[in-house]
């Protein structure tokens, strides 16, 4: 039995929202948390992370992505970290990511926010930003 398991139930499904070092930079947080709501998928928690450049290599395993998203410098920041909720979380939040980053920017690659592509990466991904949260800044939402 998987990990990704854990994350699901008979009517819901898990999955996570990375906000990346953008976001903040043009004020977009309530903005994404929004498009969340209006998908109809759930924020249940919230947690601070603080990537390193270790994590960075580890979530992101093509050149290009890992060279990207270490150009935006995000072991220099706490990040925000959401827990989803909802019917196929995980296919969801996947397209939902795409959506938002061509609302914000026009592109489909990159920016904004991160989400896994799979119930393997959500595992993968769940494991490495478990390893990075803040505790003390963790908000329940329920």
């Amino acid at each position: 039995m998987s990990n990704s398991d854990s994350y699901s139930n008979s009517n819901n499904e898990t999955s996570f929202c990375l906000l990346k070092p953008e976001t903040y930079w043009f004020g977009k947080k309530s903005r994404i948390e929004q498009y969340i709501a209006d998908s109809g998928l759930t924020i249940v928690a919230k947690h601070q992370v603080k990537l390193s450049f270790k994590d960075i290599l580890n979530l992101y395993p093509g050149r290009m992505a890992r060279i990207t998203m270490t150009l935006r410098m995000p072991y220099l920041m706490q990040l925000d970290l959401y827990i989803i909720e909802g019917p196929q979380a995980i296919s969801r939040m996947h397209q939902l990511k795409f959506q938002i980053r061509h609302k914000m920017m026009g592109l489909k690659m990159g920016g904004f926010v991160h989400a896994p592509d799979s119930p393997e990466e959500l595992d993968k991904h769940m494991a490495i930003l478990s390893a990075a949260k803040s505790n003390s800044a963790y908000q329940h939402q329920r």
